[in-house]
């Protein structure tokens, strides 16, 4: 993913894009896995970006930004999951709209098994195993970065592989 950041000589920005751009493929991975569709990431990922640049003063530790953008990163997600609750998707005809692009996540979380069950789960139990074993974060970071406190991420994550080893195991039970 390639996102322009005009450059200017003022060195707030040169900064910023110091600080941001070795968080953007992981976020965008992120972001990519949460909500399935690469378009819907990159534009995630943009909106992210917006929302730092615009509250960035707010930031006091230059070295706390990969959690601080994660955590905006994070909460944007979290709202386009909402709006996708109640979104109707129309498949677009290849031909018909001339779209030769195959959009990587959708193809690749066809196929992923895991993925399928994962997306079942409610959004707060499917942002903490993204972040868990997708971002390969601490639990620790996980509560800080949703600043939510160390018991709820232990939960959530508790519930949610419980939750996926009964499903896997009713859906072995049913395969007999």
């Amino acid at each position: 993913m390639r996102v322009a950041l005009l450059e200017t000589a003022d060195d707030q920005s040169a900064a910023f894009l110091a600080l941001i751009e070795p968080e953007l493929p992981g976020s965008y991975k992120f972001a990519g896995f949460l909500l399935g569709d690469a378009t819907e990431a990159e534009d995630a990922v943009c909106e992210s970006i917006a929302r730092a640049w615009q509250s960035r003063r707010r930031l006091r530790e230059p070295e706390r930004f990969p959690a601080w953008f994660g955590r905006i990163v994070t909460n944007t997600c979290r709202d386009r999951m909402r709006r996708q609750k109640g979104a109707r998707i129309v498949e677009i005809d290849d031909e018909a709209g001339g779209i030769h692009d195959r959009d990587p996540f959708a193809d690749a979380l066809a196929r992923d098994e895991v993925g399928r069950l994962v997306r079942k789960l409610p959004k707060d139990q499917q942002i903490v195993l993204a972040l868990r074993y997708w971002r390969d974060m601490l639990l620790e970071e996980i509560a800080e970065q949703l600043d939510v406190p160390l018991g709820t991420v232990k939960s959530r994550l508790y519930y949610a592989l419980k939750a996926l080893r009964a499903e896997i195991d009713r859906e072995a039970g049913a395969d007999r």
